[in-house]
């Protein structure tokens, strides 16, 4: 039980100096702002991952599957969240404190930095060290764990019955991604799956937007 002890103050030790920067940089835009705290995740992250010497792989392992089941994993997600018709989309992302403004920022961050920065802690870093001590379903079980907790704490103001489905939904794919990335030992892979998970999730709210209006 010891790793996990250990993985959890790795995982603390990125998330809470990466997400302290928020606060001092949301005054030039909360772009900007989350452009920062992925950057932060990622530098961290890795500085970590080469301290402690664990492997990391950036083979194109399961690219296509990881690449489809992320979408229509996510996909699905956002359809169900028909069952909570009291929230609009806009309403509800209004509710993440630091999600860029701008369709251009969010393919930067939503696409590119956040899967590659969330990856890297989540899943090269805590499930990797866990991983390297003999863990695999553990492994996978805790980092899912780890990833879905912030998705918890970022959503306020909408109803507790979609913030418990809006987090189940990120353990889920944690599952998922996680799995992925513990048979193939490729953070491309975790990377393929996440960023087609999130273009599944900008494409479905783009369409209920256009739908409100």
């Amino acid at each position: 039980m010891i790793e996990y002890f250990y993985a959890f103050l790795l995982w603390l030790a990125v998330f809470l100096p990466s997400s302290a920067l928020g606060p001092l940089l949301v005054k030039r835009g909360k772009g900007f702002a989350g452009a920062g705290i992925q950057g932060a995740f990622l530098l961290l992250s890795l500085t970590l991952i080469s301290l402690l010497r664990i492997p990391l792989g950036f083979r194109p392992v399961y690219l296509l599957q990881a690449t489809v089941l992320g979408f229509l994993v996510s996909l699905a997600l956002n359809l169900g969240e028909k069952l909570f018709p009291g929230e609009k989309a806009k309403e509800k992302a209004e509710t993440l404190e630091f999600l860029p403004g701008g369709f251009l920022w969010k393919i930067l961050l939503l696409l590119i930095l956040a899967p590659l920065a969330e990856e890297s802690l989540n899943r090269a870093l805590v499930e990797g060290y866990l991983l390297i001590h003999g863990q695999f379903w553990g492994a996978v079980g805790f980092s899912a764990l780890l990833f879905a907790l912030p998705h918890w704490m970022a959503f306020e103001g909408v109803s507790t019955g979609e913030k418990a489905y809006i987090t189940a939904g990120a353990f889920l794919m944690g599952l998922i991604v996680g799995y992925l990335f513990a048979v193939s030992g490729s953070l491309l892979t975790a990377f393929a799956f996440h960023s087609s998970a999130n273009l599944a999730g900008i494409l479905g709210g783009e369409l209920r937007s256009e739908r409100n209006h």
